[in-house]
């Protein structure tokens, strides 16, 4: 099931009352241009998971109860959840002549899906005495609104200028589809794509790479400690 409410209402008409998650491009500069390829999904997802984790290592040491930990490197984090493309009508959507009007009750679901498979696909590119040359799938930047998930990279991702708080910037792992309804005609009438995505500091060719001290200014906003603890709820020893 999608969130409660819809959130696209035409490619060049959103609904700036609701949250969105926006999904658009990275040039070779590592800039976002909003009205190049950019969209927003249908639907806000129900759930997502952001597993972080450390890359910690166990180093077994004969004659130890327990193995040495070694820090060796970060490890991927993969970020899931599933978008849901949804039609009440059935009818060509989306053209200048289709049958049924885009809006947000009625998309193009073939269309949203050749949409994200191009964000996962590799392109061809001429070179001039080499013929085509295969060219690696898009850098993509990934904006939950309001949820802050990329805030950790900061001032040190380049200003793509797209939005005021932080996306992430990832790369499309994979977009597997499943049709869950028909129409009569035979046109998908619900479908749910399960989106993976994994991070990525290889912007614009550079490596942004960032540590613990970059999430201090927002981890700073969590200040309950103990002492604090105990004078807003009277707990002190729990």
């Amino acid at each position: 099931m999608p969130g409660l409410f819809s959130l696209f209402d035409g490619v060049n008409n959103i609904d700036d009352r609701a949250a969105q998650v926006l999904i658009a491009p990275v040039d070779d500069n590592g800039k976002v241009d909003l009205k190049k390829g950019a969209r927003v999904l249908q639907y806000w997802p129900e759930s997502l998971d952001d597993p972080f984790e450390s890359g910690w290592q166990s180093k077994q040491i004969p004659g130890l109860n327990r193995p040495l930990r070694q820090w060796i490197s970060g490890t991927d984090r993969t970020i899931t959840f599933t978008a849901v493309f949804s039609c009440d009508q059935d009818g060509d959507v989306g053209s200048s002549d289709g049958e049924v009007e885009e809006d947000k009750h009625n998309v193009n679901i073939n269309a949203a899906i050749a949409w994200l498979r191009s964000l996962c696909s590799n392109d061809y590119v001429d070179v001039p005495g080499s013929g085509k040359m295969a060219k690696a799938p898009p850098v993509l930047w990934l904006h939950f609104e309001g949820t802050q998930l990329g805030y950790n990279l900061g001032d040190r991702a380049p200003d793509n200028g797209a939005e005021s708080d932080a996306g992430i910037h990832c790369v499309m792992d994979s977009c597997p589809v499943t049709y869950q309804e028909w129409f009569p005609s035979g046109r998908p009438k619900y479908v749910e794509v399960a989106l993976s995505f994994s991070e990525t500091i290889q912007i614009g060719g550079n490596v942004y790479a960032y540590g613990s001290s970059d999430f201090s200014k927002l981890s700073g906003k969590y200040t309950l400690t103990k002492k604090e603890r105990g004078k807003k709820f009277g707990v002190f020893n729990r």
